[in-house]
């Protein structure tokens, strides 16, 4: 979804193997990631690709992540010469003047930017419903799960996904599922504007503080029983419970893409939930399977996610 709205790039079914490439190769580039923090001239070199064990892999992967990459942005810059790309999100960012450098973006720039929108409109999403299919097929949540799908179906356009959105019901189940399993679980770093007093202490302005989804958004002051996953309780959401919900941020740092991940959302949600099937949670599963791991997006520590579909 994320190549096709960035780059007019579909994968189609004799292009799995590619899109699985691309896939590995995002996922296992984390490695890479560190070398160039810590010591970039070991990548620059090619001394790191010879690295063994998962250094050297990640390294690998973050080549073959940045070469497809390249290939799809000079397919859509192709592309313009003969259509128009004008509805695509990387096109303001390849034509337009960066107002940071004065000009536009060289290739290196551009590919990196591109990078950048692939990580962030793809690996947050997928958190965000792997945790919310994990809910559903939890023994505890079948009745969560049955109402979900009887309010979906009981819409009768199965394309108006601007009703789904508008559903206080399924749109409370993705607002709890985003509240207890947030897609960013790092601490983000802030400047104060202006003074800030926190119970005795008194914080200057232009101090870096943090913030942090995971710690504000399980509040028990805002969210009663804060570990729990209870959609029912944003059908009455008070003042507190919207001011500490910050998942996208608020203000100028607002997550860019969050009309685009609520649509992303609902887009899945109607499409799977309209195929007539009940999901329960594989036995092979444990509750150990699902605990945060913080590599910035969060992840389930056991890397898995194992359903059983039952047609209803």
């Amino acid at each position: 979804m994320i190549c096709k709205l960035t780059f007019n790039k579909d994968f189609g079914p004799s292009e799995t193997s590619d899109l699985q490439t691309l896939l590995d190769a995002m996922n296992g580039c984390l490695f890479a990631f560190a070398v160039d923090k810590l010591a970039p001239w070991l990548r620059s070199s090619g001394i790191a690709h010879h690295i063994p064990g998962p250094v050297g892999e990640g390294c690998r992967k973050l080549d073959v992540w940045t070469d497809m990459t390249r290939d799809m942005v000079d397919g859509l810059l192709k592309s313009s010469e003969e259509e128009d790309i004008t509805n695509f999100l990387l096109t303001p960012v390849a034509h337009g003047v960066d107002e940071f450098f004065g000009r536009k973006l060289s290739e290196t720039e551009l590919v990196a930017e591109a990078m950048g929108v692939m990580v962030g409109g793809s690996g947050t999403l997928s958190t965000t419903l792997t945790y919310l299919l994990y809910e559903l097929a939890r023994p505890e949540n079948a009745k969560v799960q049955k109402r979900m799908r009887e309010e979906v179906q009981a819409i009768p356009d199965t394309e108006n996904i601007a009703a789904l959105r508008n559903n206080a019901y399924v749109k409370a189940v993705v607002t709890e599922t985003l509240r207890l399993y947030p897609s960013i679980v790092s601490t983000l770093p802030r400047v104060l504007p202006e003074p800030l007093k926190v119970g005795e202490y008194d914080i200057p302005p232009g101090t870096v503080v943090g913030m942090q989804h995971f710690v504000h958004q399980r509040d028990p002051i805002a969210f009663p029983d804060p570990d729990s996953w209870i959609p029912e309780r944003w059908l009455d959401p008070t003042e507190d419970m919207i001011g500490a919900f910050t998942v996208f941020s608020f203000g100028k740092r607002a997550c860019i893409g969050l009309n685009l991940a609520w649509e992303e959302l609902f887009l899945v949600i109607n499409a799977l939930v309209r195929q007539g099937v009940e999901l329960r949670l594989g036995k092979e599963m444990t509750a150990a399977d699902m605990e945060i791991e913080d590599r910035f997006a969060a992840a389930p520590r056991g890397k898995k996610l194992v359903l059983k579909a039952v047609k209803v």
